[in-house]
């Protein structure tokens, strides 16, 4: 089997790869910076310079039997609004009109659960609840706008799939928990807001298994969403903080001075024409109950996590062992807010 990647460098995606080397697939990755790519090049994987918003990768996806739409612009509070569109949403765009030129076999494409908050543990999201933007962010409405250009696909006859992670955590991570795990394991993150909500944690080996077998077993038209067990933010933290041998962090700030101080590190960011680490949409973001129920998963691909305590151990002794000396760089997102 052959498989096209997209965004096959990040937390998933890369993920996704090392699965689909371990089934023994030949693997295909677009990427923008073959740099970030040469762990995989060296595993086998071809790397395909290119960039989702100028669609010249017909030829490499056309020998796939299943492409992986992974890649995404994945940071809430970012400046760029134009630049979260043109990835999130054109670049989407590019890659399901490329599959249907290239009569692709099967499309994979990762969506979020996150377009299902709020859904509180009472009454979890499945996937018959309609989606929709909980946050006025470019990150969340473009992943809504994207996410309906795939179900317009699947009516009208593309063989595609649609993937529904909850809250990814893992080895690798550059991104805003990553750089929080981190942080943890250095004694630095102490204080967390209160009032932050409940989500649905799954492993990013997990996930990506679960976007393997949507490629092979699921069934195209369909969605299924990935999520594995419920715990609230504070929750979390504290099983990862145990895990590393950690104290964990007390949920003590008020959320009112949690936002004063994410519109200071906004005002800061315009300032040095970046993106803020810090957000007042990451907060509400943050606030809102996100909890799936990952059954149809489970049923039809035969989905089944490893037993999430091993998951967070084996993640946090990669965090001890990569960001425990303080002289150790943290987790940058390139072009993001961490850079």
């Amino acid at each position: 089997m052959r498989a096209f990647v997209t965004g096959g460098t990040g937390l998933v995606g890369r993920h996704l790869v090392h699965a689909l080397l371990s089934k023994g697939w030949e693997v295909t990755i677009l990427t923008r910076d073959a740099s970030r790519a040469r762990d995989l090049a060296s595993r086998g994987v071809h790397v395909a310079v290119g960039d989702l918003t100028r669609p010249k990768f017909g030829a490499e996806m056309s020998r796939a039997d299943v492409v992986f739409h992974t890649a995404a612009w994945y940071e809430v509070g970012v400046r760029d609004g134009r630049g979260v569109f043109d990835v999130n949403v054109t670049g989407t765009a590019n890659v399901f009109a490329t599959a249907r030129k290239e009569n692709v076999g099967r499309v994979v494409y990762t969506s979020t659960a996150g377009l299902f908050a709020p859904a509180a543990k009472a009454r979890p999201a499945t996937e018959a609840s309609s989606p929709a933007a909980a946050v006025d962010d470019p990150y969340v409405g473009t992943k809504l706008e994207a996410h309906r250009i795939a179900v317009g696909e699947m009516h009208a006859g593309l063989p595609l799939t649609i993937v529904m992670p909850a809250a990814v955590f893992g080895p690798g991570d550059t991104g805003a928990l990553g750089r929080t795990l981190a942080l943890l394991v250095r004694g630095r993150l102490r204080v967390l807001p209160r009032g932050l909500g409940t989500n649905t944690w799954a492993h990013a080996a997990d996930v990506a298994q679960g976007h393997v077998l949507a490629g092979t077993k699921g069934r195209a038209g369909e969605a299924y969403l990935l999520g594995d067990r419920v715990l609230t933010m504070a929750e979390f933290y504290g099983v990862a903080a145990r895990a590393a041998n950690r104290s964990p962090p007390r949920a003590i700030v008020p959320i009112t001075l949690a936002r004063l101080a994410a519109r200071l590190a906004e005002f800061r960011g315009r300032m040095g024409s970046r993106t803020s680490l810090l957000s007042r949409a990451a907060l509400d973001l943050a606030r809102l109950d996100v909890v799936v129920d990952a059954t149809k998963a489970r049923r039809e691909l035969g989905w089944s996590p490893a037993p999430f305590a091993e998951r967070v151990r084996e993640t946090m002794a990669w965090y001890v062992e990569r960001y425990s000396d303080p002289r150790a760089h943290l987790p940058v997102k390139r072009g993001g807010a961490s850079a």
